[in-house]
């Protein structure tokens, strides 16, 4: 495990990345290997044992949906990968020193990109499935927070990362927002480069205390930021990147806004934040106060006006839509389409497994039924029949990946299988009982296939997956440890007897 420590560019997304700005559904006992990840340059990802190695790495004869639209949809074909990057895409490609990976009678996919993920949270799931919002803030941000110390905050993210790697998420952003010492920041960052995920850490603030950090806050953003942004991500084009969760207008005043977000933009580092749960109006703020920018995350923004929304496609904004979460709590109705009508990046994120599913095929689906239920809903009320559904399989499937990847500034690195893009790939069985026959590849990945179909997962080059069970050792060897982590965390927030 990697114990050590890890240019500034412009303010826009593209900017941060070229001018250097408790039951999971793995299987423990059958993994191999180790991810041995020491966040190093892109090439540097888990070596499972399955990586790509001097002769590179090939995926034969597979389904390949690109989601590149010079590519398309190939019926058959292979990807061939050389440290870490995608070399070529193409029929009966010649490469004998390859480690191949048959993906014959299956679908390869880009890797899923989740947009939004507490990923700490992994270690109290199932908790909060009947919280509101309000509940949330008081029980979790206000409580539960405040009990974990630095290696519960590494095995929450070692464990929610690997949940993500098995769904077929291959990229997320992981918003922490219990920064509670620097040594909490260093041990999460550690869980996720000994996952073997693609990241954007997203440093947030203290979970010690729910109203000072919450309730129109007067704090602004730690400045352990600073450290790790010197020491840990010196330069921006690791597996592992740096951002800054922000708590935003809703959160802390208008003094703490346009400090922490002056802040992120002298880093060079994007801000993600969470806006328009408990009402709107805080895009106004961010306008008035002359800080909007493609530099910034909107997350769930269920409440905002329609006035809102076009000031964030105008400046080129990101909005995350979490639609299980929102629609559980109460924080509104998603709005996937909103987004997208305004000109902002559309994407989809997970949120928090303390009480909703943890896979991007269900956080998709579940927006995209929304979207669709809602553009329907005005035919319905004049009592005619639809003659058209919005938001076809493959545009479903570029707000699970391409889409996600341009919200997170990395759209020139993944999100499609496109050579010159790092190797972020999932291979989705096509012969299991709810896959076959595969009719439509992408409606296979789209709107049938599940988590128990993932047999295998590929980052930056390095197989994470193969044969439906993750490759890490690491999962069985901590495992015990895991679940004592989330029995003394849950025992001292009072949460069990």
């Amino acid at each position: 495990m990697r114990r050590g420590t890890n240019d500034d560019g412009g303010v826009s997304r593209r900017n941060y990345l070229t001018g250097g700005a408790a039951a999971l559904s793995l299987s423990v006992a059958g993994c191999m290997g180790s991810t041995g990840g020491d966040g190093g340059s892109e090439s540097n990802g888990s070596d499972s044992g399955g990586g790509s190695g001097s002769g590179g790495l090939l995926l034969r004869d597979g389904s390949v949906v690109s989601v590149d639209p010079d590519i398309g949809v190939l019926e058959r074909a292979d990807i061939y990968v050389e440290n870490g990057e995608i070399v070529e895409v193409a029929e009966g490609i010649d490469a004998d020193a390859a480690t191949v990976v048959d993906a014959s009678g299956s679908v390869v996919a880009p890797g899923f990109v989740n947009t939004h993920l507490h990923t700490w949270q992994a270690g109290v799931r199932g908790i909060a499935g009947d919280w509101t919002f309000t509940d949330y803030l008081e029980i979790m941000l206000g409580e539960v927070s405040s009990h974990y110390e630095p290696d519960d905050a590494y095995l929450g993210n070692l464990f929610g990362a690997a949940e993500q790697l098995n769904a077929g998420t291959t990229t997320v952003l992981d918003w922490f927002h219990i920064a509670n010492s620097p040594d909490h920041s260093d041990r999460a960052i550690d869980g996720l480069e000994d996952a073997g995920i693609r990241a954007v850490f997203t440093h947030g603030p203290p979970g010690d205390d729910g109203a000072k950090w919450w309730e129109a806050s007067t704090e602004p953003h730690p400045d352990d930021i600073e450290r790790l942004h010197e020491e840990r991500f010196p330069v921006a084009d690791d597996r592992i990147t740096l951002a800054m969760g922000i708590r935003g207008p809703d959160y802390a005043t208008e003094e703490v806004v346009e400090e922490d977000i002056t802040r992120a933009r002298e880093m060079g580092v994007p801000a993600s934040m969470h806006i328009g749960s408990l009402g709107g109006g805080g895009v106004y703020t961010l306008e008035e106060l002359g800080l909007l920018g493609d530099d910034l995350n909107y997350v769930h923004a269920n409440r905002l006006a329609d006035e809102e929304f076009a000031l964030i496609g105008d400046s080129g904004g990101s909005v995350s839509t979490t639609p299980e979460v929102e629609l559980q709590m109460g924080m509104g109705t998603p709005v996937l389409g909103k987004a997208a009508d305004a000109g902002a990046v559309p994407s989809v994120g997970v949120d928090i497994v303390s009480n909703v599913s943890g896979d991007m095929f269900t956080q998709t689906r579940m927006a995209v039924g929304v979207q669709r239920g809602i553009d329907n809903q005005p035919v319905v009320e004049r009592g005619e029949q639809t003659t058209e559904v919005s938001i076809d399989p493959h545009r479903a499937l570029e707000i699970a990946t391409i889409e996600g990847a341009r919200a997170l500034g990395l759209e020139d690195r993944v999100g499609s299988i496109t050579p010159g893009k790092r190797a972020d790939l999932v291979v989705i069985d096509g012969g299991d009982v709810n896959t076959l026959p595969v009719n439509n590849p992408v409606e296979t990945v789209a709107f049938q296939a599940g988590v128990g179909n993932v047999d295998t997962v590929v980052v930056d080059g390095e197989v994470v997956k193969r044969d439906g069970s993750l490759t890490n050792d690491l999962l069985a060897e901590e495992r015990e440890a895991f679940e004592a982590s989330a029995e003394r965390v849950l025992s001292e927030s009072g949460l069990t007897e």
